[in-house]
């Protein structure tokens, strides 16, 4: 390990593997800590010492504790001559609103791993304690690594740390988490020790987390002489999944090429790495709430909650004699509330199957209340409740919730973004979930508005998914469509119907609603869109409300008039059932394993095969069940329906032959093939757009600043003067960001006081 990696000695198992990321780590505790709380410290202090001896007690001469400023200096100038320097933060909790920095952990390659307190306390008194450095030395020696690689793992949440606390703006050249997600995006687990366990230690690490050592406290309550040694280790094994990851994300690495990464390493370099000190950027601007607005909000939609509250019950009064009976039956046995709770599945079953006597309408869910069963039943009473749980939701988890999710130190709202988020390269967040806010409700997105003195702009792609899809299989007529400016949807319906396309368009030359042209253009949408998103056709029948054989009958029209769409699905099929995967247009992968599944796999049920001799022992006995047997079974499979198949498969357990039926697996991954590379690429063109607007020097000097990203909508502000040019200047670039594509992208901007709010004219 040292002569490859050039590290320290150590141990074949250095303890250290299972998921400990930053997001598991212990919140900050009250400044008000008293010394009763520093007594019940002090009494499992024993223990962790042994926790911690035993986990890392191994590296106690070798990882060292830097107190002293000079010692520091050193390091760092020894770093820089390395080139290269792991760094990463511990901290007392993730709210950055409150958050303290409690040290920095460091390793080059040439020297040992390091720790630098800067905030530890007495767990008995507070009392700050002696031996630490202080942020501002610390912070002045950072900012000597500007052209040093630096190295973390999850960046963003480190770099936003050290701008926070200690006022220095470092930029990541590599990001293990991120890497993590690129190699493989299905792993089972991303946190930094269960990674660096399964491919640097390769499975001989002991496992370990936080909380097993340090009992949830604060880590700036940990003595420095304990504290040192997980804060230490953390650095090094970042290193050390660096240089793992290395080969694999360079592309003129022989194991790159060798495996066909050329394209991931492209997307990791020049798209992912560089965005993170955008995002990060993004996050501590965050975006400002009307809280009045809110306010009105939250007295409207609970008026209307009340209402359809009571709409209910006076539509459960129809039932009041089925109700009674059913509760003079059950007795003192009932679980009926007098008053039914509407947010009790168990007292919603009960109405619905027991009192109610309604049919099933899911053999999975037989008592089920979720939403698509209660759209299924489809009686007043569920329409009603469906309106409720619409309402609820609203109120839960953004009406009220968002308000108090605003940080009382800046006074606007910070969500958390992550770029790796999804398996297909979209971004993630949470506190408040940005992406999940509703777009057909406006009331919602106009709670967020410009600081005072600005706009808000708004910028988002003109059929983005529609038009990588166009690119992708390279169809003539779609291609065409795009550049001779055409509505697609109204080309498609056109080509497909046989109809002029005046016929197929929304709306008449008068500006009149044309109703047959509007019918047309939405199937063609939905058959496009349902492509896009990997949809059969019953799915694609049940978004447009009409029969399978219908949505059929259009879906056959269209793949005839457009053959290179059904070409793309198919080629997607076939490569991801040759290669394990599929690509996007700038490189990035999506593994979908599942597609290279044997339709059914064959195992006897016991130890031995049915036909086991136990007399033929001088000779090798199979426990492959014979391929005729297979083949029997397949056939039968194949032309059997799911409650028949239950029944060969029981048939065959009989004969003592297990079957294991991929055939959902093998249908949820043909469904992500073609939405994979169609999403993925969305999402890389999407992220490229946010780095060319990010780094625009000329937006910068007009006071833009990226605010949110949804989907593909970019959000920024700035001030009011300079919007005019703000916003040519941001389409301009959002279009650059799509130069790689065959058909001419669209991106309109929008300019307003609150996001979703009335457009406002710029002269």
């Amino acid at each position: 390990m040292k002569g490859l990696f050039q590290l320290p000695p150590r141990s074949t198992k250095a303890g250290d593997l299972s998921l400990v990321n930053k997001l598991t780590k212990p919140t900050p505790a009250s400044r008000g800590v008293t010394v009763r709380q520093g007594k019940g410290i002090m009494e499992r202090m024993p223990s962790i010492r042994a926790m911690a001896n035993r986990y890392l007690g191994q590296y106690a001469d070798i990882y060292k504790v830097i107190q002293d400023e000079k010692e520091l200096e050193d390091y760092i100038t020894k770093a820089i001559e390395d080139g290269e320097l792991a760094i990463d933060t511990e901290t007392n909790g993730l709210y950055f609103g409150e958050m303290i920095i409690a040290g920095l952990c460091l390793y080059s390659p040439s020297q040992a791993g390091v720790y630098v307190p800067l905030n530890h306390v007495s767990y008995i008194t507070m009392a700050k304690l002696d031996g630490q450095l202080s942020e501002q030395f610390v912070a002045e020696q950072l900012a000597r690594l500007v052209d040093t690689k630096l190295i973390f793992f999850n960046a963003k949440f480190d770099i936003r740390v050290i701008n926070q606390t200690l006022g220095v703006e470092l930029i990541p050249y590599w990001d293990g988490y991120i890497g993590a997600r690129l190699l493989n995006e299905n792993e089972p687990d991303n946190g930094l020790k269960a990674l660096h366990n399964k491919y640097v230690l390769k499975g001989e690490g002991e496992s370990f987390d936080y909380g097993s050592i340090f009992k949830g406290i604060p880590f700036s309550h940990i003595p420095i002489n304990v504290a040192y040694l997980y804060a230490a280790h953390d650095a090094v094994i970042t290193y050390e999944l660096y240089k793992f990851q290395q080969p694999f994300l360079t592309k003129d690495h022989s194991t790159c090429i060798e495996r066909n990464l050329q394209g991931v390493a492209h997307v990791f370099r020049e798209i992912e790495m560089p965005l993170i000190s955008i995002v990060a950027q993004m996050e501590d601007t965050g975006i400002a709430l009307d809280l009045e607005y809110a306010r009105g909000l939250e007295k409207k939609y609970g008026q209307e909650l009340a209402k359809v509250e009571q709409e209910f019950f006076d539509e459960l009064d129809k039932y009041k004699d089925d109700i009674d009976q059913y509760r003079k039956q059950m007795g003192p046995a009932c679980k009926l509330d007098e008053r039914i709770n509407l947010n009790s599945p168990t007292q919603l079953a009960i109405l619905l199957y027991d009192v109610l006597d309604i049919t099933p309408v899911d053999k999975k869910s037989p008592r089920g209340t979720g939403e698509d069963i209660l759209e299924k039943i489809n009686i007043p009473l569920t329409c009603i409740l469906l309106e409720y749980r619409r309402l609820q939701k609203l109120m839960s988890t953004y009406i009220t919730k968002l308000p108090a999710s605003i940080n009382p130190r800046t006074g606007r709202l910070h969500a958390s973004f992550n770029q790796m988020g999804t398996d297909t390269g979209r971004f993630s967040s949470a506190d408040p979930n940005m992406q999940n806010i509703p777009s057909r409700n406006t009331d919602i997105r106009q709670m967020f508005v410009a600081s005072e003195g600005h706009y808000l702009l708004s910028s988002d792609y003109s059929q983005q998914e529609p038009r990588i899809t166009a690119h992708m299989s390279r169809d003539k007529k779609l291609i065409d469509a795009y550049r001779q400016g055409k509505d697609l949807y109204v080309e498609i319906a056109s080509i497909a119907f046989g109809l002029p396309y005046e016929d197929c368009m929304e709306y008449n030359a008068d500006g009149t609603i044309n109703p047959a042209g509007r019918e047309r253009r939405g199937q063609s949408k939905a058959i496009v869109l349902g492509v896009c998103y990997g949809k059969g056709v019953p799915a694609i029948a049940d978004d447009l409300g009409i029969t399978r054989e219908e949505a059929q009958k259009i879906y056959d029209q269209i793949m005839r008039a457009f053959p290179g769409l059904e070409r793309f699905m198919i080629e997607s099929q076939n490569m991801a059932r040759e290669l394990g995967y599929v690509d996007t247009v700038w490189g990035r992968k999506r593994r979908l394993p599942n597609m290279q599944l044997d339709p059914y796999e064959f195992t006897y049920s016991g130890k031995a095969p049915a036909n086991f001799d136990p007399l033929a022992f001088d000779q090798e006995v199979s426990n492959e069940v014979p391929e005729g047997i297979k083949r029997k079974y397949t056939a039968m499979l194949n032309k059997a329906y799911w409650s028949e198949k239950q029944r060969i498969i029981a048939q065959a357990r009989n004969e003592g032959i297990a079957i294991k039926d991929n055939g959902g697996h093998i249908a949820e991954a043909t469904r992500q093939c073609v939405n994979s590379r169609i999403q993925g690429s969305a999402a890389d063109m999407t992220k490229m757009a946010m780095l060319l607007v990010g780094t625009d020097k000329q937006l910068k000097e007009w006071g833009f600043k990226l605010l949110l990203t949804v989907h593909d909508e970019l959000i920024g502000e700035c001030p009011k003067e300079n919007a005019k040019w703000v916003a040519e200047r941001f389409s301009t670039l959002m279009i650059e960001a799509a130069k790689d594509l065959d058909v001419p992208s669209k991106c309109d901007v929008v300019i307003t006081e609150r996001w979703y709010g009335e457009p406002l004219e710029i002269g």
